[in-house]
Protein backbone atom coordinates (compact mmCIF):
# COMPACT_ATOMS: atom_id res chain seq x y z
CA UNK A 1 0.00 0.00 0.00
CA UNK A 2 1.41 3.38 -1.03
CA UNK A 3 1.38 5.74 1.94
CA UNK A 4 -0.53 5.26 5.19
CA UNK A 5 -4.36 5.26 5.44
CA UNK A 6 -4.33 7.72 8.34
CA UNK A 7 -2.24 10.41 6.63
CA UNK A 8 -4.21 13.23 5.02
CA UNK A 9 -4.03 13.32 1.20
CA UNK A 10 -2.69 16.29 -0.72
CA UNK A 11 -5.30 18.99 -1.31
CA UNK A 12 -5.68 20.89 -4.61
CA UNK A 13 -4.82 24.58 -4.62
CA UNK A 14 -4.84 25.27 -8.37
CA UNK A 15 -5.64 23.33 -11.52
CA UNK A 16 -6.04 24.30 -15.16
CA UNK A 17 -6.27 21.97 -18.14
CA UNK A 18 -6.74 22.35 -21.86
CA UNK A 19 -9.02 19.35 -22.42
CA UNK A 20 -10.51 16.36 -20.64
CA UNK A 21 -8.66 13.79 -22.75
CA UNK A 22 -4.88 13.54 -22.24
CA UNK A 23 -2.92 13.96 -25.50
CA UNK A 24 -0.75 11.23 -26.98
CA UNK A 25 2.77 11.16 -25.59
CA UNK A 26 1.82 12.99 -22.40
CA UNK A 27 4.53 12.97 -19.73
CA UNK A 28 3.90 14.15 -16.18
CA UNK A 29 6.54 16.27 -14.48
CA UNK A 30 6.30 16.06 -10.69
CA UNK A 31 7.90 18.84 -8.66
CA UNK A 32 8.23 18.54 -4.89
CA UNK A 33 8.84 21.71 -2.90
CA UNK A 34 9.54 22.41 0.76
CA UNK A 35 10.69 25.91 1.68
CA UNK A 36 12.36 26.44 -1.70
CA UNK A 37 10.52 29.56 -2.86
CA UNK A 38 13.77 31.20 -3.98
CA UNK A 39 14.67 28.29 -6.29
CA UNK A 40 11.22 27.17 -7.47
CA UNK A 41 10.76 29.64 -10.38
CA UNK A 42 14.07 28.61 -12.00
CA UNK A 43 13.09 24.95 -11.70
CA UNK A 44 9.66 25.56 -13.23
CA UNK A 45 11.06 27.76 -16.00
CA UNK A 46 13.41 24.93 -16.99
CA UNK A 47 10.41 22.58 -17.22
CA UNK A 48 8.41 25.03 -19.33
CA UNK A 49 11.39 25.25 -21.73
CA UNK A 50 11.32 21.52 -22.55
CA UNK A 51 11.31 20.55 -26.21
CA UNK A 52 8.87 17.71 -25.43
CA UNK A 53 5.53 19.37 -25.98
CA UNK A 54 2.72 17.45 -24.16
CA UNK A 55 3.45 17.91 -20.45
CA UNK A 56 1.37 17.48 -17.32
CA UNK A 57 2.78 19.58 -14.46
CA UNK A 58 2.13 18.46 -10.87
CA UNK A 59 3.60 20.56 -8.04
CA UNK A 60 3.33 19.28 -4.47
CA UNK A 61 4.12 21.66 -1.60
CA UNK A 62 4.98 19.65 1.51
CA UNK A 63 3.58 22.24 3.95
CA UNK A 64 6.23 24.92 3.53
CA UNK A 65 6.08 27.24 6.53
CA UNK A 66 9.34 29.19 6.40
CA UNK A 67 8.66 30.89 3.07
CA UNK A 68 5.99 31.48 0.43
CA UNK A 69 6.65 28.34 -1.65
CA UNK A 70 2.97 27.48 -2.04
CA UNK A 71 2.01 31.00 -3.13
CA UNK A 72 4.95 31.12 -5.57
CA UNK A 73 3.91 27.75 -7.03
CA UNK A 74 0.26 28.75 -7.45
CA UNK A 75 1.12 32.12 -8.99
CA UNK A 76 3.61 30.62 -11.43
CA UNK A 77 1.20 27.85 -12.44
CA UNK A 78 -1.62 30.31 -13.08
CA UNK A 79 0.63 32.51 -15.19
CA UNK A 80 2.13 29.65 -17.23
CA UNK A 81 -0.77 27.19 -17.40
CA UNK A 82 -1.04 27.61 -21.17
CA UNK A 83 2.29 25.81 -21.67
CA UNK A 84 0.92 22.57 -20.22
CA UNK A 85 -1.94 20.21 -20.98
CA UNK A 86 -2.64 20.42 -17.26
CA UNK A 87 -1.01 22.38 -14.43
CA UNK A 88 -1.81 21.30 -10.88
CA UNK A 89 -0.66 22.59 -7.50
CA UNK A 90 -1.26 20.47 -4.39
CA UNK A 91 -0.39 20.96 -0.73
CA UNK A 92 -0.13 18.78 2.36
CA UNK A 93 -1.96 19.69 5.56
CA UNK A 94 1.24 18.88 7.46
CA UNK A 95 4.82 18.18 6.50
CA UNK A 96 5.23 14.51 5.56
CA UNK A 97 8.66 14.34 3.92
CA UNK A 98 9.87 13.86 0.34
CA UNK A 99 8.64 10.28 -0.05
CA UNK A 100 5.04 11.27 0.68
CA UNK A 101 5.31 14.34 -1.56
CA UNK A 102 6.60 12.26 -4.47
CA UNK A 103 3.94 9.62 -3.95
CA UNK A 104 1.26 12.32 -3.93
CA UNK A 105 2.63 13.68 -7.19
CA UNK A 106 2.69 10.23 -8.81
CA UNK A 107 -0.85 9.56 -7.60
CA UNK A 108 -2.11 12.71 -9.33
CA UNK A 109 0.02 12.27 -12.46
CA UNK A 110 -2.02 11.77 -15.62
CA UNK A 111 0.85 10.50 -17.78
CA UNK A 112 2.03 6.91 -18.03
CA UNK A 113 5.58 8.23 -17.63
CA UNK A 114 6.61 10.55 -14.81
CA UNK A 115 9.70 12.73 -14.42
CA UNK A 116 10.66 13.56 -10.82
CA UNK A 117 12.47 16.72 -9.75
CA UNK A 118 12.94 18.59 -6.49
CA UNK A 119 12.25 22.32 -6.59
CA UNK A 120 15.87 23.37 -6.08
CA UNK A 121 17.07 21.57 -9.22
CA UNK A 122 16.77 22.28 -12.96
CA UNK A 123 16.84 20.44 -16.30
CA UNK A 124 18.12 21.32 -19.75
CA UNK A 125 15.57 21.78 -22.57
CA UNK A 126 16.16 18.38 -24.21
CA UNK A 127 16.04 16.42 -20.96
CA UNK A 128 12.56 14.90 -21.05
CA UNK A 129 12.57 14.30 -24.81
CA UNK A 130 15.90 12.46 -24.65
CA UNK A 131 14.93 10.37 -21.62
CA UNK A 132 11.61 9.48 -23.24
CA UNK A 133 13.31 8.39 -26.46
CA UNK A 134 15.77 6.24 -24.50
CA UNK A 135 12.93 4.65 -22.54
CA UNK A 136 10.93 3.90 -25.67
CA UNK A 137 13.87 2.57 -27.69
CA UNK A 138 15.34 0.53 -24.85
CA UNK A 139 12.14 -0.74 -23.30
CA UNK A 140 13.28 0.45 -19.86
CA UNK A 141 11.13 0.96 -16.76
CA UNK A 142 13.10 4.12 -15.96
CA UNK A 143 15.77 6.26 -17.57
CA UNK A 144 18.24 8.70 -16.03
CA UNK A 145 21.02 10.96 -17.28
CA UNK A 146 24.27 12.46 -16.06
CA UNK A 147 24.10 15.33 -13.58
CA UNK A 148 25.77 18.72 -13.53
CA UNK A 149 26.36 20.08 -10.02
CA UNK A 150 25.99 23.84 -9.69
CA UNK A 151 25.65 26.45 -6.97
CA UNK A 152 28.13 26.00 -4.11
CA UNK A 153 29.91 23.28 -6.07
CA UNK A 154 30.56 22.87 -9.78
CA UNK A 155 31.38 19.45 -11.20
CA UNK A 156 30.00 16.55 -13.21
CA UNK A 157 28.03 13.89 -11.35
CA UNK A 158 28.87 10.22 -10.91
CA UNK A 159 25.94 8.61 -12.76
CA UNK A 160 26.88 5.52 -14.73
CA UNK A 161 25.41 2.49 -16.48
CA UNK A 162 22.73 0.61 -14.51
CA UNK A 163 24.47 -2.21 -12.64
CA UNK A 164 22.52 -3.74 -9.71
CA UNK A 165 25.64 -5.28 -8.17
CA UNK A 166 27.43 -1.92 -8.05
CA UNK A 167 24.34 0.00 -6.93
CA UNK A 168 23.98 -2.44 -4.03
CA UNK A 169 27.32 -1.10 -2.76
CA UNK A 170 26.82 2.61 -3.51
CA UNK A 171 24.03 4.62 -5.08
CA UNK A 172 24.93 6.74 -8.10
CA UNK A 173 21.42 7.16 -9.56
CA UNK A 174 19.67 10.40 -8.60
CA UNK A 175 15.93 10.67 -8.12
CA UNK A 176 15.81 13.02 -11.15
CA UNK A 177 14.64 10.36 -13.58
CA UNK A 178 11.83 9.38 -15.92
CA UNK A 179 9.87 6.50 -14.38
CA UNK A 180 6.93 4.52 -15.69
CA UNK A 181 3.96 5.01 -13.39
CA UNK A 182 3.30 1.26 -13.57
CA UNK A 183 6.81 0.61 -12.18
CA UNK A 184 6.21 3.05 -9.31
CA UNK A 185 3.00 1.18 -8.47
CA UNK A 186 4.71 -2.21 -8.69
CA UNK A 187 7.24 -1.33 -5.99
CA UNK A 188 4.66 0.43 -3.81
CA UNK A 189 6.09 3.87 -4.44
CA UNK A 190 8.59 5.71 -2.27
CA UNK A 191 9.11 4.72 1.36
CA UNK A 192 9.61 7.26 4.13
CA UNK A 193 13.01 7.01 5.82
CA UNK A 194 13.53 9.51 8.60
CA UNK A 195 17.14 10.48 7.87
CA UNK A 196 16.95 10.34 4.06
CA UNK A 197 18.08 8.09 1.21
CA UNK A 198 14.52 7.57 -0.03
CA UNK A 199 15.91 7.69 -3.57
CA UNK A 200 18.48 4.94 -2.86
CA UNK A 201 15.75 2.84 -1.26
CA UNK A 202 13.56 3.43 -4.32
CA UNK A 203 16.23 2.10 -6.70
CA UNK A 204 16.96 -0.89 -4.48
CA UNK A 205 13.26 -1.74 -4.60
CA UNK A 206 13.50 -1.37 -8.38
CA UNK A 207 16.25 -4.01 -8.41
CA UNK A 208 14.33 -6.35 -6.10
CA UNK A 209 11.29 -6.17 -8.38
CA UNK A 210 13.35 -7.11 -11.43
CA UNK A 211 12.79 -3.73 -13.08
CA UNK A 212 15.34 -2.28 -15.48
CA UNK A 213 16.67 1.27 -15.80
CA UNK A 214 18.66 2.79 -18.63
CA UNK A 215 21.47 5.31 -18.38
CA UNK A 216 21.73 8.10 -20.94
CA UNK A 217 25.32 9.46 -20.88
CA UNK A 218 24.38 13.08 -21.50
CA UNK A 219 24.38 16.02 -19.08
CA UNK A 220 20.66 16.80 -18.95
CA UNK A 221 19.95 17.48 -15.27
CA UNK A 222 21.30 20.18 -12.95
CA UNK A 223 21.67 19.41 -9.25
CA UNK A 224 21.92 22.49 -7.04
CA UNK A 225 24.41 22.24 -4.17
CA UNK A 226 23.50 24.47 -1.21
CA UNK A 227 23.55 24.36 2.56
CA UNK A 228 19.80 23.88 2.99
CA UNK A 229 19.47 20.68 0.96
CA UNK A 230 18.48 17.55 2.88
CA UNK A 231 21.39 15.66 1.35
CA UNK A 232 23.84 18.06 2.99
CA UNK A 233 22.14 17.97 6.40
CA UNK A 234 20.28 14.87 7.58
CA UNK A 235 21.63 12.27 5.15
CA UNK A 236 25.34 13.12 5.52
CA UNK A 237 25.10 13.21 9.31
CA UNK A 238 23.42 9.78 9.42
CA UNK A 239 25.51 8.10 6.72
CA UNK A 240 26.50 4.95 8.61
CA UNK A 241 23.07 4.53 10.17
CA UNK A 242 21.50 4.78 6.72
CA UNK A 243 23.80 2.06 5.41
CA UNK A 244 22.53 -0.19 8.18
CA UNK A 245 18.93 0.71 7.34
CA UNK A 246 19.46 -0.11 3.66
CA UNK A 247 21.09 -3.46 4.54
CA UNK A 248 18.18 -4.31 6.82
CA UNK A 249 15.52 -3.28 4.31
CA UNK A 250 17.18 -5.03 1.35
CA UNK A 251 19.10 -8.03 2.75
CA UNK A 252 19.16 -10.01 -0.50
CA UNK A 253 20.77 -7.36 -2.70
CA UNK A 254 24.50 -7.72 -3.28
CA UNK A 255 24.66 -11.18 -1.69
Amino acid sequence: MIGQPWTPPASPVFEARKSLKPPAGLISVCVTVYNYADYLPDCLNSIAAQTHEPLDLVIVDDKSERDESLAVAAEWAARNAGRFWRATVLTHARNQGPAAARNAAFTHAAGAKVFIIDADNEIYPRCIARLDAAMTNGGFDATYAQLEYFGNERRIGSADIWDPAVIAEENYVDVMALVKKAAWKKIDGFSHIEEGWEDYDFWLKFIEAGLDAGYLPEILCRYRVHGKSRTHTDAYAAHEKLREIMAYRHPGIGK
